[in-house]
């Protein structure tokens, strides 16, 4: 039986590297956009997340939801992570390709682990002028 992890960071930025000495480097960060209209097409970006206290296998995915409403804009395909035991902190990386967003508003970026909520953070779409 797997145990969850805890979330202790979650990011959003244009991209990312790892290198071999375990160092991230996020560039671009961001938790608002300001397209020039809409219904707009992001090009793609990264959520990164740190998580600790899990045990064995554990799949994971990420939704994009409307915060006023709940509906679902995107979503990442289901992968699995391995937690070799409760002290191991894993980087999780996940490129979000082309989401489509059809209007202003708040967004949830969800990270949910075997299909249960581990940590969100939100996108503010703006209108496009100022």
């Amino acid at each position: 039986m797997a145990v969850l992890p805890a979330a202790k960071a979650l990011y959003l930025c244009d991209f990312h590297v790892g290198y071999s000495n375990g160092k991230v480097d996020l560039y671009g960060l961001f938790n608002s956009i300001r397209p020039a209209s809409y219904p707009h097409r992001k090009g793609s970006f990264v959520c990164f997340a740190q998580l600790l206290g899990g045990l064995g296998d554990v799949s994971f995915h990420i939704d994009i939801r409307r915060a006023d409403d709940g509906s679902l804009v995107d979503w990442t395909p289901t992968r699995v992570l391995r937690f070799p035991d409760r002290d191991t902190l894993l980087q999780v990386v996940a490129t979000i390709s082309g989401c489509v967003f059809d209007r202003p508003g708040v967004h949830l970026v969800e990270l949910y682990c075997d299909n249960v909520w581990v940590a969100d953070t939100t996108i503010q779409l703006r209108d496009p002028t100022p």
